[in-house]
Protein backbone atom coordinates (compact mmCIF):
# COMPACT_ATOMS: atom_id res chain seq x y z
CA UNK A 1 0.00 0.00 0.00
CA UNK A 2 1.34 3.46 -0.85
CA UNK A 3 1.39 6.16 1.38
CA UNK A 4 -1.30 7.94 -0.05
CA UNK A 5 -3.48 5.13 -0.84
CA UNK A 6 -7.44 5.61 0.28
CA UNK A 7 -8.94 2.21 1.91
CA UNK A 8 -12.41 2.57 2.86
CA UNK A 9 -12.96 1.59 6.29
CA UNK A 10 -15.98 -0.74 7.10
CA UNK A 11 -19.39 0.74 8.46
CA UNK A 12 -19.77 4.18 8.12
CA UNK A 13 -23.33 4.52 6.89
CA UNK A 14 -23.19 8.69 7.94
CA UNK A 15 -20.51 10.07 6.92
CA UNK A 16 -18.01 7.32 5.71
CA UNK A 17 -14.10 7.08 6.27
CA UNK A 18 -10.95 6.10 4.44
CA UNK A 19 -7.54 5.03 5.99
CA UNK A 20 -4.44 7.19 4.66
CA UNK A 21 -1.03 5.59 6.28
CA UNK A 22 -1.63 6.26 9.94
CA UNK A 23 -4.63 8.54 9.25
CA UNK A 24 -8.02 8.32 8.79
CA UNK A 25 -10.01 11.00 6.61
CA UNK A 26 -13.60 11.85 7.00
CA UNK A 27 -16.06 14.63 5.57
CA UNK A 28 -16.70 17.89 7.91
CA UNK A 29 -19.47 19.78 8.58
CA UNK A 30 -20.98 22.76 10.82
CA UNK A 31 -20.54 20.71 14.16
CA UNK A 32 -16.69 20.01 13.37
CA UNK A 33 -15.19 22.65 15.00
CA UNK A 34 -16.98 22.22 18.51
CA UNK A 35 -16.11 17.98 17.62
CA UNK A 36 -12.20 18.70 17.40
CA UNK A 37 -12.44 21.49 20.11
CA UNK A 38 -13.78 18.25 22.32
CA UNK A 39 -10.85 16.07 21.15
CA UNK A 40 -8.45 18.39 21.59
CA UNK A 41 -9.62 19.20 25.32
CA UNK A 42 -9.65 15.29 25.81
CA UNK A 43 -5.90 15.29 24.86
CA UNK A 44 -5.34 17.80 26.76
CA UNK A 45 -6.48 15.55 29.92
CA UNK A 46 -4.90 12.29 29.24
CA UNK A 47 -8.03 10.93 27.89
CA UNK A 48 -6.68 8.14 25.71
CA UNK A 49 -8.08 5.32 22.70
CA UNK A 50 -9.54 9.19 21.41
CA UNK A 51 -8.48 9.88 17.86
CA UNK A 52 -6.17 12.85 17.49
CA UNK A 53 -6.71 15.88 15.24
CA UNK A 54 -4.35 16.47 12.64
CA UNK A 55 -5.47 18.88 10.43
CA UNK A 56 -7.59 19.39 7.09
CA UNK A 57 -6.76 17.70 4.34
CA UNK A 58 -6.49 19.89 0.65
CA UNK A 59 -10.79 18.25 0.18
CA UNK A 60 -12.09 19.11 3.60
CA UNK A 61 -11.63 16.46 5.17
CA UNK A 62 -10.75 15.93 9.06
CA UNK A 63 -7.38 14.53 9.97
CA UNK A 64 -7.20 12.27 12.29
CA UNK A 65 -4.78 9.37 13.81
CA UNK A 66 -5.91 6.00 13.42
CA UNK A 67 -6.89 3.77 16.12
CA UNK A 68 -6.09 0.33 15.49
CA UNK A 69 -7.59 -2.30 17.11
CA UNK A 70 -10.48 -5.05 16.23
CA UNK A 71 -14.16 -4.12 15.84
CA UNK A 72 -16.88 -6.30 16.53
CA UNK A 73 -18.92 -7.23 13.86
CA UNK A 74 -22.31 -6.21 15.17
CA UNK A 75 -25.25 -8.89 14.61
CA UNK A 76 -22.44 -11.62 14.38
CA UNK A 77 -19.95 -10.83 17.54
CA UNK A 78 -20.93 -10.17 20.95
CA UNK A 79 -18.69 -8.52 23.63
CA UNK A 80 -16.88 -10.43 26.50
CA UNK A 81 -17.97 -9.91 30.10
CA UNK A 82 -14.12 -8.76 30.13
CA UNK A 83 -14.53 -6.14 27.02
CA UNK A 84 -17.64 -4.55 28.56
CA UNK A 85 -16.02 -3.88 31.66
CA UNK A 86 -13.21 -2.60 30.01
CA UNK A 87 -15.35 -0.11 27.87
CA UNK A 88 -17.19 0.99 30.81
CA UNK A 89 -14.07 1.92 32.56
CA UNK A 90 -12.99 4.16 30.14
CA UNK A 91 -16.16 5.26 29.72
CA UNK A 92 -16.82 6.45 33.24
CA UNK A 93 -13.04 7.90 32.87
CA UNK A 94 -14.05 10.10 29.64
CA UNK A 95 -17.49 11.70 31.42
CA UNK A 96 -15.33 11.66 34.29
CA UNK A 97 -13.02 14.31 32.43
CA UNK A 98 -15.41 16.13 30.02
CA UNK A 99 -17.29 17.56 32.86
CA UNK A 100 -14.98 19.86 32.92
CA UNK A 101 -15.62 21.02 29.22
CA UNK A 102 -16.34 24.14 29.20
CA UNK A 103 -20.34 24.71 28.92
CA UNK A 104 -20.60 28.12 26.68
CA UNK A 105 -23.07 27.06 23.43
CA UNK A 106 -21.20 25.74 20.73
CA UNK A 107 -23.11 24.20 17.30
CA UNK A 108 -23.11 20.50 17.65
CA UNK A 109 -24.52 18.25 14.77
CA UNK A 110 -27.61 17.71 16.25
CA UNK A 111 -27.87 21.14 18.30
CA UNK A 112 -26.81 24.75 18.91
CA UNK A 113 -26.98 25.54 22.50
CA UNK A 114 -24.78 25.57 25.74
CA UNK A 115 -24.55 22.50 28.40
CA UNK A 116 -27.56 22.36 30.81
CA UNK A 117 -27.23 21.67 34.40
CA UNK A 118 -26.30 17.86 34.79
CA UNK A 119 -25.30 17.66 31.47
CA UNK A 120 -22.28 16.40 29.89
CA UNK A 121 -20.97 15.90 26.72
CA UNK A 122 -21.47 12.79 25.22
CA UNK A 123 -19.93 10.70 22.38
CA UNK A 124 -23.70 9.80 21.83
CA UNK A 125 -22.40 6.58 19.59
CA UNK A 126 -20.63 4.36 22.09
CA UNK A 127 -21.73 1.58 20.25
CA UNK A 128 -19.62 -1.76 19.45
CA UNK A 129 -18.98 -0.56 16.17
CA UNK A 130 -17.30 2.57 17.24
CA UNK A 131 -15.29 0.60 19.21
CA UNK A 132 -11.84 -1.08 18.85
CA UNK A 133 -10.52 -4.02 20.98
CA UNK A 134 -6.84 -5.41 21.78
CA UNK A 135 -8.11 -8.65 22.79
CA UNK A 136 -10.37 -7.84 26.59
CA UNK A 137 -9.07 -4.45 26.50
CA UNK A 138 -10.26 -1.39 25.05
CA UNK A 139 -8.23 0.16 22.62
CA UNK A 140 -10.06 3.22 20.51
CA UNK A 141 -13.30 4.80 20.46
CA UNK A 142 -13.85 6.96 17.16
CA UNK A 143 -16.54 9.00 15.30
CA UNK A 144 -17.10 11.52 16.93
CA UNK A 145 -19.34 13.60 15.08
CA UNK A 146 -22.68 13.08 16.67
CA UNK A 147 -21.39 14.24 20.00
CA UNK A 148 -23.29 17.04 21.79
CA UNK A 149 -25.19 17.82 24.98
CA UNK A 150 -26.57 14.71 26.84
CA UNK A 151 -26.31 12.99 30.61
CA UNK A 152 -24.03 9.92 31.23
CA UNK A 153 -26.38 7.62 31.34
CA UNK A 154 -27.04 8.02 27.17
CA UNK A 155 -23.86 6.69 26.76
CA UNK A 156 -24.21 3.57 28.88
CA UNK A 157 -27.74 3.15 27.43
CA UNK A 158 -26.14 3.06 23.66
CA UNK A 159 -23.53 0.59 24.35
CA UNK A 160 -26.52 -1.77 25.73
CA UNK A 161 -28.87 -1.16 23.21
CA UNK A 162 -26.08 -2.34 21.03
CA UNK A 163 -25.01 -5.46 22.66
CA UNK A 164 -27.02 -6.83 25.98
CA UNK A 165 -30.74 -5.60 23.98
CA UNK A 166 -29.34 -6.39 20.66
CA UNK A 167 -31.42 -8.99 20.18
CA UNK A 168 -34.92 -8.45 21.89
CA UNK A 169 -36.17 -11.79 21.35
CA UNK A 170 -32.93 -13.56 23.10
CA UNK A 171 -33.05 -15.08 26.41
CA UNK A 172 -34.04 -12.65 29.62
CA UNK A 173 -31.48 -14.39 31.47
CA UNK A 174 -28.60 -13.25 29.31
CA UNK A 175 -29.90 -10.09 29.05
CA UNK A 176 -30.00 -9.07 32.43
CA UNK A 177 -26.71 -10.39 32.92
CA UNK A 178 -25.85 -8.55 30.05
CA UNK A 179 -27.17 -5.26 31.95
CA UNK A 180 -25.58 -5.89 35.14
CA UNK A 181 -22.18 -6.60 33.43
CA UNK A 182 -22.61 -2.86 31.91
CA UNK A 183 -24.10 -1.74 35.02
CA UNK A 184 -21.46 -2.85 37.29
CA UNK A 185 -18.92 -2.14 34.77
CA UNK A 186 -19.63 1.56 34.86
CA UNK A 187 -20.59 1.83 38.29
CA UNK A 188 -22.94 3.91 40.55
CA UNK A 189 -25.66 2.66 38.24
CA UNK A 190 -28.59 -0.19 38.60
CA UNK A 191 -29.27 -2.28 36.10
CA UNK A 192 -33.14 -1.75 36.56
CA UNK A 193 -32.03 2.16 35.95
CA UNK A 194 -29.79 1.28 32.59
CA UNK A 195 -33.14 -0.61 31.75
CA UNK A 196 -35.44 1.80 31.76
CA UNK A 197 -33.37 4.63 30.08
CA UNK A 198 -32.67 2.85 27.14
CA UNK A 199 -36.10 3.71 25.30
CA UNK A 200 -35.42 7.26 26.96
CA UNK A 201 -31.97 7.22 24.83
CA UNK A 202 -32.98 5.02 21.66
CA UNK A 203 -35.99 7.16 21.10
CA UNK A 204 -34.12 10.44 21.06
CA UNK A 205 -31.78 9.31 18.87
CA UNK A 206 -34.44 8.54 16.55
CA UNK A 207 -36.40 12.09 16.65
CA UNK A 208 -32.68 13.00 15.73
CA UNK A 209 -32.53 11.05 12.74
CA UNK A 210 -36.08 12.26 11.36
CA UNK A 211 -35.39 15.84 12.30
CA UNK A 212 -31.98 15.48 10.18
CA UNK A 213 -33.36 13.93 7.49
CA UNK A 214 -36.31 16.15 6.93
CA UNK A 215 -32.83 19.26 7.55
CA UNK A 216 -31.43 17.45 4.20
CA UNK A 217 -28.39 16.38 6.50
CA UNK A 218 -26.75 14.20 4.10
CA UNK A 219 -25.44 11.59 6.41
CA UNK A 220 -28.67 11.55 8.34
CA UNK A 221 -30.59 10.76 4.70
CA UNK A 222 -27.97 7.69 4.16
CA UNK A 223 -29.70 6.00 7.30
CA UNK A 224 -32.55 6.51 5.53
CA UNK A 225 -31.18 4.45 2.98
CA UNK A 226 -31.15 1.87 4.92
CA UNK A 227 -34.45 2.16 6.92
CA UNK A 228 -33.68 4.03 9.89
CA UNK A 229 -34.85 5.29 11.89
CA UNK A 230 -38.25 3.25 11.51
CA UNK A 231 -36.41 -0.15 11.93
CA UNK A 232 -34.75 1.03 14.95
CA UNK A 233 -38.51 2.05 16.09
CA UNK A 234 -39.66 -1.35 15.32
CA UNK A 235 -36.66 -3.14 17.20
CA UNK A 236 -37.85 -0.67 20.26
CA UNK A 237 -40.85 -1.90 20.38
CA UNK A 238 -40.38 -5.23 21.06
CA UNK A 239 -37.66 -4.61 23.72
CA UNK A 240 -40.09 -2.41 25.42
CA UNK A 241 -42.72 -5.51 25.38
CA UNK A 242 -40.43 -7.48 27.23
CA UNK A 243 -39.40 -4.51 29.91
CA UNK A 244 -41.50 -5.98 32.95
CA UNK A 245 -40.03 -9.68 32.01
CA UNK A 246 -36.21 -8.41 32.66
CA UNK A 247 -36.89 -6.34 35.69
CA UNK A 248 -39.03 -9.15 37.28
CA UNK A 249 -35.81 -11.34 36.12
CA UNK A 250 -33.69 -8.56 38.18
CA UNK A 251 -35.99 -8.51 41.61
CA UNK A 252 -34.13 -10.37 44.84
CA UNK A 253 -34.69 -14.32 44.68
CA UNK A 254 -35.34 -14.40 40.77
CA UNK A 255 -33.68 -17.15 39.06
Amino acid sequence: MTPDAEIALPGGNVGGAVRVGDTVRRPTGPWTPAVHELLDFLAAAGVERVPRVLGIDDRGREILTFLPGHVLAIGTEQPSAAQTRSAMRWLRAFHTAVAGFPRQSRRWRFVERALEPGEIVCHHDTAIYNLAFDGDELAGVFDWDVAGPGVPLDDVAMYAWNSALLHPEADAAEMVDGLRTIADGYGSIGAGDLLDHVPVRIVAATDRIAAGQRAGDPGMLRLGEIGEPASTLARLARLSARIPELHARMAPGSP
